[in-house]
């Protein structure tokens, strides 16, 4: 304590007695150990003495909102610490072996502090009643450690991380996490925290989720466990696909930000007591809330789902009129889809058996893709199909029985006719643009080929 003193500046802390008990701002328990320090708002400088680390029955440490500097001296071995708040200071490293041996930390705030860049430390794990993590804007860079699950934080409800450099996804660890306030917003590394935002959808006791100003991807998930969820800010990511009714729904929401994406669909409406931002370069199919697309717009949707709503489509297939020059889409003079024409797009995933809603259908052209799965046998019941071709992706299993009429190419799957795949899927996700697409693209004639010892039968009809 007298290091302490010693390191401080303003000297306006009235500690003349001998005795660090009778301090101001200083607790002791009844046999003369210091058990708090808490020196918040005292607009203190200087730095923290090395030896803080044996004052080991010390339980509460504040020393937010001053100007202390220099480097955070290691506190491993204070098993009594509970509170450590150095929020608004200018420290400028914390050592790896800081945390370790802190067994009953609960609460630690370092928010806006000038570190150097520093990663989370394994040391952390030793803070097995952890609550409160929250270091906004305070230098980390790494991805977030899989130890913030609830296997060794099954206590944690607060984790702020925005405003760092993190990169990675929210990991699969967080899966039925405790967590209530979820902070990852604005991270400030060149490929921002990434991925799906899956995992969302197991941690039911999230009231707070920021996620803004990253460069996350895929769906939002399934919301409806998610009943205490009050915020919910997306805004400024890469997220696609229609917006689940599972969270228009919730009566928990108060507010919902989810300008900036590419969402499609239908524009949601949400309850009159919530505050919602839409706003910015999402692909809605109508500007007003509540009213539903174009029945042709829903099929197309439907059947992109199993592929994961590429991005490619999000930018391209805008407004509530497909045949109004979409990427892919060819129509009749009367507005009926007749070829859907998905060659070469880079789609992962399966073919969806909703392409048997689209019953004026003519053409399906899958050709040089990564699709996996089987041929559904639902696509056989289009009435005037004249020509399927999946030819060069990653199908197994057996022909649909197709009319006689149909031209099927199959060629380049190299498990067509067995009963399983020979190499792992390739899970759905964003396309790339490629191929013939839509509007004026070609639709030449294809020539039947014999695969895997089953006859693909070719028609003499086109298009």
């Amino acid at each position: 304590m007298l290091a302490l003193k010693t390191n401080l500046t303003p000297k306006s802390l009235d500690w003349s007695d001998p005795n660090p008990c009778n301090w101001k701002q200083i607790q002791c328990s009844r046999d003369n150990r210091v058990t708090r320090i808490q020196l918040r708002n005292r607009n203190l400088q200087g730095t923290l003495p090395r030896t803080l680390n044996t004052l080991t029955q010390l339980q509460v440490l504040e020393l937010q909102n001053n100007q202390l500097t220099g480097p955070l001296p290691s506190l491993s071995g204070l098993t009594q610490l509970q509170f450590l708040l150095l929020s608004y200071n200018n420290f400028t490293s914390i050592p790896s072996e800081f945390f370790t041996g802190m067994s009953s930390l609960q609460y630690v705030y370092l928010d806006y502090v000038t570190f150097s860049s520093w990663v989370l430390p394994e040391t952390l794990k030793s803070a097995s009643s952890l609550r409160v993590f929250s270091a906004t804007s305070a230098n980390i860079t790494g991805t977030i450690p899989d130890f913030f699950g609830r296997d060794f934080f099954s206590r944690l409800t607060t984790l702020h991380l925005d405003f760092n450099s993190l990169e990675g996804g929210i990991p699969d660890s967080f899966f039925g996490s405790s967590i209530q306030s979820l902070r990852l917003n604005g991270q400030n590394s060149r490929s921002k925290l990434n991925g799906t935002l899956d995992v969302l959808e197991s941690m039911i006791q999230l009231t707070e989720v920021w996620l803004h100003g990253n460069m996350f991807t895929g769906t939002l998930p399934n919301f409806s466990g998610l009943n205490e969820l009050r915020t919910f800010s997306v805004r400024d990511n890469s997220l696609i696909g229609p917006v689940p009714e599972s969270l228009t729904g919730l009566q928990s929401l108060k507010v919902v930000n989810l300008t900036n994406n590419m969402f499609q669909g239908p524009k949601p409406s949400f309850g009159k007591s919530v505050e919602v931002d839409l706003s910015g370069r999402n692909s809605f199919c109508l500007p007003d809330p509540g009213v539903g697309c174009d029945d042709r717009v829903n099929k197309l949707l439907a059947v992109v789902k199993s592929v994961g709503y590429p991005r490619v489509f999000a930018d391209h297939w805008k407004g509530n009129d497909p045949c109004a020059s979409w990427l892919g889409i060819n129509c009749s003079p009367g507005g009926n889809i007749t070829v859907v024409n998905l060659q070469g797009m880079g789609l992962t995933g399966c073919i969806s058996p909703d392409f048997a809603a689209i019953k004026s259908l003519q053409k399906l052209l899958l050709a040089d893709n990564n699709l996996s799965g089987m041929i559904p046998d639902e696509l056989k019941d289009l009435p005037i199909l004249v020509e399927l071709d999946v030819s060069n992706n990653q199908l197994y299993g057996p022909v649909p029985e197709f009319k006689q009429s149909v031209k099927v190419r199959t060629e380049g799957n190299v498990d067509i006719g067995k009963d399983g795949p020979s190499t792992t899927p390739v899970s759905p996700g964003g396309g790339r643009k490629g191929g013939d697409g839509g509007g004026g693209g070609k639709t030449g004639v294809v020539v039947g080929s014999v695969v895997g010892g089953l006859v693909v039968v070719a028609g003499l009809l086109g298009v």
